[in-house]
């Protein structure tokens, strides 16, 4: 079965290293299964671009993250209408970087999304410019992304929103019926979740003794190349960069993603070896 929707809505969320373009190339690999897993969900790319499983959590310990999906299923409509009256002003954006976010929570969730939308680096606890630019409508990028946000709760509906830790979310999971898609912080390009190598050690030993199946997509670091060099690897070339850089005629680098997985995959890969 290829569990990719191609008709599915895009995630609404901006995340940095979000697998929204590599989203089709890496669902085809997952095997069938009753609970699906995304244990460390961040921008929910994965989860929204998948066909739906009978079972389905979606896990960040992102708390202004998650408080701004409860707000978006509690108070949807209230909460469309708050965003979409704002414009997209640098003067804003500056404003409500520089104050500490309102007690409220339908306040901070506004905030959270208008930020992270008009942002250049979409990462939370991340300080960054405004996202203005000659190339691309800024200002129509953001409403669109609010007009998909009905139809992005609706899929977010009979998902199972946790804010654990990921070793607490892996115990309470994990069974012969699971699938867990794993896309770990990476180690010295991110800063909020604090995951340093030694965590990325914990984690491994932790996958490397589930009941159920497992992916794990990562960068070609050498020590995380070693941690799964016993698991089945498949290889696919990404751009790393903005579309506006290349619209500029500038270069946007090649990286290879890293997909690991303790089962054979029966997809299309680049490259696969054992």
């Amino acid at each position: 079965m290829n569990y990719y929707d191609d008709k599915h809505i895009p995630s609404v969320l901006r995340w940095f290293g979000g697998k929204h373009f590599l989203a089709p190339e890496l669902i085809p690999l997952i095997p069938e299964h009753h609970c699906w897993v995304d244990v460390f969900g961040g921008g929910g790319h994965m989860t929204v671009a998948k066909k739906r499983s009978r079972v389905e959590v979606f896990n960040d310990k992102d708390q202004e993250l998650i408080n701004f999906l409860l707000v978006l299923r509690e108070r949807r409509s209230e909460l469309i209408s708050a965003l979409a009256s704002l414009p997209t002003s640098r003067f804003l954006f500056e404003k409500w970087q520089r104050e500490a976010l309102p007690e409220d929570p339908f306040e901070r969730a506004v905030r959270f999304f208008y930020c992270l939308r008009q942002c250049i680096i979409p990462a939370n606890g991340v300080k960054s410019g405004w996202r203005s630019g000659k190339i691309k409508n800024t200002a129509n990028d953001y409403q669109n992304a609010v007009d998909k946000l009905e139809a992005f709760e609706e899929r977010f509906r009979r998902v199972m929103i946790e804010c654990l830790d990921y070793k607490e979310i892996i115990k309470r999971y994990d069974s012969p019926g699971s699938f867990l898609y794993v896309d770990p912080p990476y180690v010295n390009r991110e800063h909020f979740y604090k995951f340093a190598f030694d965590e990325h050690e914990r984690l491994a030993e932790m996958l490397h003794h589930l009941q159920g199946k497992c992916m794990v997509s990562y960068y070609g670091d050498p020590l995380i190349l070693e941690l799964y060099s016993d698991w089945h690897c498949t290889t696919f070339k990404s751009k790393v960069g903005t579309v506006a850089k290349a619209e500029l005629g500038q270069t946007r680098r090649d990286e290879v993603e890293y997909v690991f997985t303790n089962y054979k995959p029966t997809g299309s890969g680049q490259l696969s070896f054992f």
